[in-house]
């Protein structure tokens, strides 16, 4: 029997010229968080249970890195967009196969998400770190991951 491995999934980032992504280098850990909101469609009449359909879907992926510099293309991106005043999406892929994932069919998700949130790690006798949070802005276009 054989097991995915985490440390064959890579993060990608769309550059300024649409359809063109790059490995954001120095990728340690991707969590990808699906949940779903409740919509409350209890009566008087279902007492005493509640009962509930299903809302809204949220999607988010928290990212940590070491980042590997220079990297123009990957973190540095990355990075730019975080600190701009200006809020703006930008296309997200995860590739299997590890940095050699480059053929459409290692895309095993894609999607435009905004990034919310970028922490630092300064730490004592440790690599500097970082962590990033994206959270969608449309449903994915290719979902495949398990």
């Amino acid at each position: 029997m054989s097991k995915k491995l985490g440390n064959d999934y890579r993060m990608w980032i769309e550059s300024a010229t649409p359809g063109t992504f790059s490995e954001i280098m120095g990728n340690q850990n991707l969590s990808i968080s699906r949940s779903g909101q409740t919509i409350d469609t209890g009566t008087k009449s279902d007492f005493p249970y509640s009962t509930m359909a299903a809302g809204l879907r949220a999607l988010s992926i928290q990212a940590t890195f070491i980042p590997n510099l220079p990297d123009a293309n990957g973190y540095a991106r990355l990075m730019t967009l975080v600190r701009s005043t200006t809020l703006s999406t930008v296309g997200i892929q995860i590739r299997k196969g590890g940095s050699s994932g480059a053929t459409p069919a290692d895309v095993v998700f894609e999607c435009d998400m905004y990034v919310t949130q970028d922490d630092n790690e300064l730490n004592q006798n440790s690599a500097v770190g970082a962590s990033v949070t994206f959270v969608a802005s449309a449903a994915p276009d290719t979902d495949t991951l398990i």
